[in-house]
């Protein structure tokens, strides 16, 4: 099952192991290690790490808005795409939950939004250094 976590994460994020890590850190590579392929200790890995992925959105999404270098007009836009970007995101997700695919797929949909969120994280942080 562990593989297959795995494989779904790279198909998903696109993204090899090492950017994998970078991305969401060592904990939560080390809580999936010691998961041992057990699909609920695998979710509540991803719940935290997700949890952890959010807030780092969060701050860098706020980093932006109180930004006093953006303009109004560039805060409205940036408020539009990332409400547009959370409906993607999870509708992109949600279409890796196949019902057909049993927990697999489950894991997958929810690896997804973490990679997603740890990505668009990233993202946001790069453009409050700009």
């Amino acid at each position: 099952m562990k593989c297959i976590a795995v494989a779904a994460f790279l198909a998903v994020s696109s993204l090899t192991p090492a950017d994998a890590e970078e991305l969401t850190g060592k904990s939560y590579a080390a809580c999936m290690g010691k998961a041992g392929g057990a699909t609920f200790a695998m979710q509540d890995c991803i719940g935290a790490e997700l949890a952890l992925q959010d807030k780092r959105l969060n701050t860098a999404y706020s980093a932006l808005m109180t930004s006093k270098s953006l303009i109004e007009k560039r805060k409205a836009q940036l408020r539009d795409v990332q409400r547009k970007w959370i409906v993607f995101r999870d509708a992109n997700c949600a279409f890796y939950a196949d019902p057909a695919g049993g927990q697999s797929a489950r894991l997958a949909a929810n690896e997804c939004v973490l990679t997603q969120t740890a990505q668009r994280a990233a993202e946001l942080e790069g453009l409050t250094q700009e």
